[in-house]
């Protein structure tokens, strides 16, 4: 697998609302340079029994072996989930926190970049197009280069991270322009100061403790 490269840039946000003016609204973005994962067949994640992940190529396994990979990762998974621990994705620096999303009638799993930087979380417009929304201002986002993007803030029934869920969140929506980003907005500081974490880059979880 090759290595993912990242570059840091901050992006100041002067969100203009059309009835009530402009407020401003501070994001630090994450400017990805990243390179494409070798292709190496369908290469799985599997979590073995001390909850490690292990990558290995589906195609070589035989039906029990896959079978008893499978098993070991649930019980780990629903050893975590009682245990208050998450499963993220690492790649590099980059922390990707899956989340669940809901309007009420429908749900979603998006990955999020934990960023805190970022002073809102902030979500990719197409993955926000499975969901009904109830908007609350539309504007524009000015990024320090100078350019304007589409921005609109919403509002959404509940955002799920861990163990925790937020009822009736306010976030923001924005228009991404590499579609190959491999996450769908940024998890920001509303949601991080409330909540007390560590992450272990070893197993690859986030710990979330009590406190908040």
């Amino acid at each position: 697998m090759k290595s993912v490269r990242r570059e840091h840039s901050a992006f100041h946000f002067s969100f203009c609302q059309r009835s009530r003016g402009c407020f401003p609204l501070i994001l630090l973005l994450a400017v990805m340079l990243f390179m494409p994962y070798s292709a190496i067949g369908e290469m799985i994640r599997y979590l073995d029994e001390h909850g490690t992940p292990v990558f290995v190529d589906d195609r070589d396994l035989s039906p029990a072996e896959r079978q008893e990979f499978q098993q070991k990762t649930r019980a780990v998974e629903q050893t975590r989930r009682r245990s208050g621990i998450t499963p993220v994705e690492v790649h590099g620096n980059m922390v990707l926190v899956p989340v669940e999303i809901s309007d009420g009638s429908h749900r979603i799993t998006a990955r999020l970049l934990l960023d805190t930087g970022a002073s809102q979380t902030v979500f990719h417009r197409p993955i926000m197009e499975y969901l009904r929304t109830r908007p609350l201002a539309k504007g524009w986002s000015r990024l320090a280069s100078g350019e304007m993007i589409p921005t609109e803030q919403v509002r959404i029934k509940s955002l799920k991270v861990g163990p925790h869920t937020v009822q009736n969140p306010t976030v923001y929506i924005i228009d991404v322009q590499d579609e190959e980003t491999p996450f769908d907005g940024l998890l920001g500081m509303d949601f991080l100061r409330s909540h007390h974490y560590r992450i272990d880059f070893g197993q690859q979880v986030i710990q979330w403790q009590d406190g908040n």
